[in-house]
């Protein structure tokens, strides 16, 4: 009777366990369906192994403390496309190696030189890792005939960032130099598809800077899609040619100008002295084509150069145009032609401690006449004065050029020993034959062009692939 009690017992436990067990089934599934949502990077919460609110862990977005902010690296460069309209740039770098800014809200505010403001354009773009990128805007409008003054570049706060480990880069891009740079200014330039896959939504910004680096043009173009393999040629185009800025050489110059002020100078005339007034006009002409950073010097000589020279090294080219409009024709006596001692003279301040370590050391002789002095102590003729002197400046011309220095020569008119001053020149190149004073200024114009290798304008493009990122 007890075991069939304790029996019944169990069975009706069994039973209630069963029960229990089936109703929290059954609550779990209808929990599960209607109520429970499994954590992911897209709920707007903090959940498993997320660092932020859908960011962090195992999300492919990022949160913004774990990665390093843009910066910008230049203040906006304002550019006047058509009067009235402008277009702006800046440079923004992502330094991150392995995350991309898939969403970055900027703004460029525009002021006039009284810090009013003109004009607000807003945007959004990326900013692919670990690169420094162009943000443009163009087509901006601004009345009434006002010119900017400034503009401000400002990033929003509400970057979203996301993991990108892809290595390699996606397009290249080759370009033209700028054509037709005097009427209506373009670049060629084309663009491949170097990754495995169909490229969408390419923006291109193109940045010019002359050669002092500063930023001179800018435009933008896109590509919709590029295939695998494809390449496109895309244009920019300007409506008006913009200033390429001042010559910049890739190398200083420190020159000196040797000029001679012999009687013969002033042969074809005597009110003003001429061939010397022109020489010295051209010789001026010479100074302006020197570089800011470069400096000049002059040393006229006859019988014997000028003591002290007539200017040392200097970067004021007021001063320099001044010491060659105060040369004048040697008086008292016959006078000689001593162009050992101007090189000599030259070749010293040249390595003085005025000189720039880095520059070139140039020397620019002009004489209408025969060396003849220093004299031969041992001569006899004018003829054993003329090679006693001419072997002396030979002699010094190749010291000089062995230190570095190299030399150019103008024969002027036709009593002048060409061979000789081939032989003092650096190279036969290097020598001018003048028939009269008036080819001076064009042969002065020839060396500055052979010293000053001009720094090009340098053209930047920079790309960004949106794809579907934003």
């Amino acid at each position: 009777m007890n075991e069939m009690s304790d029996w019944a017992s169990r069975r009706k436990n069994i039973y209630l366990g069963a029960i229990i067990l089936l109703l929290s089934v059954v609550s779990f599934s209808i929990f599960s369906k209607f109520w429970y949502r499994p954590s992911t990077c897209f709920d707007n919460l903090k959940n498993g192994d997320e660092t932020g609110v859908d960011c962090g862990g195992s999300c492919s977005l990022v949160c913004s403390i774990g990665v390093i902010q843009p910066i910008v690296k230049w203040d906006p460069r304002l550019f006047e496309v058509m009067p009235g309209l402008w277009s702006v740039l800046v440079y923004v770098e992502n330094t991150n190696t392995d995350t991309d800014a898939i969403y970055v809200p900027y703004s460029f505010i525009i002021y006039d030189g009284n810090n009013k403001m003109l004009e607000e354009r807003k945007g959004a773009t990326i900013l692919p890792k670990n690169k420094t990128v162009g943000i443009f805007e163009g087509s901006i409008n601004i009345k009434n005939g006002v010119r900017p003054g400034r503009a401000v570049f400002e990033l929003g706060k509400n970057i979203i960032w996301k993991k990108n480990e892809k290595t390699g880069e996606d397009i290249s891009i080759t370009n033209s130099p700028i054509l037709e740079q005097d009427n209506q200014p373009k670049i060629e330039a084309n663009v491949k598809n170097d990754s495995i896959e169909e490229v969408k939504n390419i923006e291109l910004v193109v940045a010019i800077f002359d050669g002092s680096d500063n930023t001179i043009a800018s435009s933008r173009t896109f590509i919709e899609s590029l295939q695998k393999n494809e390449s496109k040629d895309v244009f920019f185009t300007w409506p008006k040619p913009f200033d390429l800025g001042s010559k910049v050489c890739e190398k200083l110059s420190d020159a000196m100008l040797l000029l001679d002020r012999s009687g013969s100078m002033s042969s074809l005339g005597v009110s003003p002295p001429q061939p010397l007034s022109i020489a010295k006009e051209a010789a001026s002409s010479f100074v302006d084509q020197l570089s800011p950073e470069d400096k000049i010097g002059v040393v006229s000589f006859a019988t014997s150069v000028k003591d002290p020279i007539d200017l040392t090294l200097t970067s004021d080219f007021d001063s320099a145009k001044q010491a060659i409009d105060s040369i004048d024709i040697e008086t008292g006596g016959t006078q000689y032609t001593n162009i050992y001692e101007a090189l000599h003279s030259s070749w010293q301040e040249l390595v003085s401690a005025r000189a720039q370590g880095e520059a070139l050391k140039i020397v620019i002789l002009l004489t209408d006449g025969i060396a003849n002095n220093p004299k031969n102590p041992n001569g006899n003729t004018e003829a054993d004065d003329i090679k006693y002197a001419e072997n002396l400046a030979i002699k010094e011309s190749s010291n000089a050029k062995n230190d570095g220095l190299t030399i150019y020569t103008i024969g002027l008119g036709e009593n002048i020993n060409e061979s000789f001053l081939k032989t003092i020149a650096s190279t036969p190149d290097n020598y001018f034959f003048a028939p009269s004073a008036l080819n001076l200024e064009t042969i002065y114009k020839d060396i500055s062009s052979s010293i000053c290798k001009e720094v090009p304008a340098r053209i930047e493009i920079t790309y960004k692939i949106f794809g579907s990122s934003i």
